[in-house]
């Protein structure tokens, strides 16, 4: 059986349940999600797969591990995957303690590099992760922790099966659809912003349509559900179960920086970026560095003043063919959706 420690909710977003989701889709065993909230229970389970809920806090996780270390004593999963940024050395101790006595992996996803982890092997599979092989093994050799196996790289990013497989795109002379994702909360409100800027500028962009992406938790849905009826500029997708489908039919993207990122890669859909945290700066900045995408930057800095540069950018971008051929063609190089698979796999090599 296969464990994912990992949690959901509108302060953090859906994108640790999302991959781990994903890596669950191409294992072909029995797994089980183990979170500290509710949020994601109805999703999982329509996956086919099981969760425990904890009723816990998900921000303190060494208060949970009795519980966890219970269910795993019970269930003797054969890997356990964990995804958060709010693991502590400890935390992970006791549970890789308790993994070696019934000989199970422990498999920590890593974003920010932020200590040595005490795991069997740390996954890392973002467009800078390569090029940090050699600070995790400085991070090691310091530490008195036995360093695990890395997985880095893009090869590695677990996106759903409707990722992959897929055929190149076909580039469109002339772009008129732009996709808007934001994330599945969007708690800085960036969607919203977004919405009434295209509502007020709606006669300078009569060629364009912008097909936003509006996740279960974001709060302002009748409010961009107003802004979209005041303009034909805007077509709003609720609650999205083919976003892989309005990728490849969209002529470029407007995104949050995160792991959507790679899914309109191995769509080959041409993106405009924004950072959100310091988490994302890196993968913003390795995907500008290959040439892969834009970023304009931060939200903290830019503020009230995001809109107007996304859209400049997105215009700009959509103007330009030879940029959005040549962008799609990179994309298609780094990202071939079967990262999940590549995982699951490497979990079976020594």
């Amino acid at each position: 059986m296969f464990f994912f420690r990992a949690d959901g909710n509108p302060a953090i977003g859906a994108g640790h349940v999302m991959r781990c989701l994903s890596i669950a889709g191409a294992a072909n065993e029995p797994c089980m999600f183990v979170t500290a909230d509710s949020f994601f229970y109805d999703m999982i389970v329509s996956k086919g797969h099981q969760v425990s809920v904890m009723h816990t806090d998900y921000r303190r996780m060494e208060q949970e591990l009795s519980q966890l270390l219970a269910l795993i004593r019970k269930q003797q999963p054969s890997v356990l995957f964990v995804d958060s940024y709010y693991v502590t050395s400890f935390y992970l101790s006791a549970l890789q303690k308790a993994c070696e006595h019934i000989s199970c992996a422990l498999v920590y996803i890593d974003d920010v590099l932020s200590f040595p982890y005490p795991c069997n092997i740390l996954l890392n599979y973002n467009i800078y992760g390569p090029d940090k092989k050699q600070t995790y093994e400085n991070m090691y050799r310091t530490a008195d922790i036995r360093p695990p196996r890395l997985l880095l790289g893009p090869s590695y990013a677990p996106l759903r099966s409707e990722f992959q497989n897929l055929p190149e795109r076909i580039v469109n002379p002339e772009a008129r659809h732009i996709l808007i994702s934001t994330g599945g909360s969007d708690p800085e409100h960036i969607a919203r912003d977004l919405a009434a800027y295209i509502a007020d500028h709606s006669d300078c962009l009569e060629q364009l349509v912008f097909h936003f992406i509006i996740g279960a938790m974001n709060e302002d849905q009748e409010l961009i559900r107003q802004l979209a009826a005041s303009s034909p500029n805007i077509i709003l997708h609720v609650n999205v179960n083919n976003m892989g489908e309005l990728m490849r039919r969209s002529d470029l993207a407007v995104s949050a920086a995160g792991s959507t990122l790679y899914e309109l890669c191995a769509t080959q859909t041409p993106t405009i970026t924004y950072v959100l945290a310091d988490n994302q700066l890196p993968g913003a900045e390795g995907f500008e560095r290959h040439g892969i995408l834009r970023c304009v930057g931060d939200v903290r800095k830019l503020g009230n003043r995001l809109p107007e540069r996304l859209i400049d950018e997105a215009l700009l971008l959509a103007k330009c063919y030879d940029e959005r051929a040549e962008i799609a063609h990179r994309q298609r190089a780094v990202v071939d959706g079967n990262g999940a698979e590549h995982v699951v796999a490497a979990l079976q090599r020594p």
